[in-house]
């Protein structure tokens, strides 16, 4: 009725900001993600080649789940994950378990702010469709400033169908799109819409690979 989100209707114009003021929902926020990184990672995996990548930045990368895997797949690569400082601890923990700490490390920060320039490429999983356009663009700016000009983003996101059917795949794009508006106020795209968004924000979509229920995305800086 409102256009507006549950935390914007208290005052709060960020939804993440909100739930980070209970920290039982943050935890349980938290486990989900790694649950659903899970299930996606084995398709990530197989649908993209990371091995020319020396440095690989997972910017909102929570507990390392994502990037951690890739890492152990692909022994030569660096890595350092990038989120809020509240998932350091969780993120350094699970590093050293699955034995990549000596080259996958923890940093802070905030990505509408900056992103540090220390990767040759950068992945974004599940991040872009929790913003609408505006904070997207933001989001994505910071990314393109910490790329070099032959450097790579990768986003791993669901791509909306351009003309949605009644097929369970499309049904379930859709359910998440609306997810998105109730939840932190973002959005399902289509690979055109991603296209438009990363063209404002000075990158060339180059392809998209599928990934199971998700696609990766791969973009150049323009």
């Amino acid at each position: 009725m409102t256009g507006k989100t549950a935390a914007q209707l208290q005052g709060i114009d960020d939804s993440f900001e909100l739930m980070g003021r209970t920290p039982d929902i943050v935890d349980k926020f938290n486990v989900a993600m790694v649950e659903l990184t899970r299930l996606v990672t084995p398709n990530v995996l197989q649908s993209y080649d990371f091995g020319g990548i020396r440095h690989l930045m997972d910017v909102g990368g929570g507990s390392g789940e994502l990037l951690g895997a890739i890492a152990q797949q692909n022994r030569k690569l660096r890595g350092t994950v990038f989120d809020l400082p509240r998932c350091a601890e969780a993120a350094s923990k699970h590093l050293r378990q699955i034995g990549v700490d000596d080259r996958v490390e923890f940093v802070a920060g905030d990505f509408f702010k900056a992103v540090p320039a220390i990767a040759d490429a950068i992945i974004l999983k599940s991040i872009i469709h929790d913003w609408d356009d505006a904070r997207s663009v933001t989001i994505l700016q910071s990314c393109r400033r910490a790329l070099p000009a032959e450097g790579k983003l990768l986003l791993v996101e669901r791509l909306m169908p351009e003309r949605p059917s009644m097929a369970d795949d499309d049904k379930e794009q859709a359910l998440s799109d609306l997810n998105m508006l109730r939840g932190p106020g973002g959005l399902e795209r289509t690979e055109r819409e991603y296209r438009e968004l990363l063209d404002q924000s000075g990158f060339d979509l180059v392809t998209s690979y599928p990934a199971g229920r998700f696609n990766l995305i791969e973009a150049r800086p323009t």
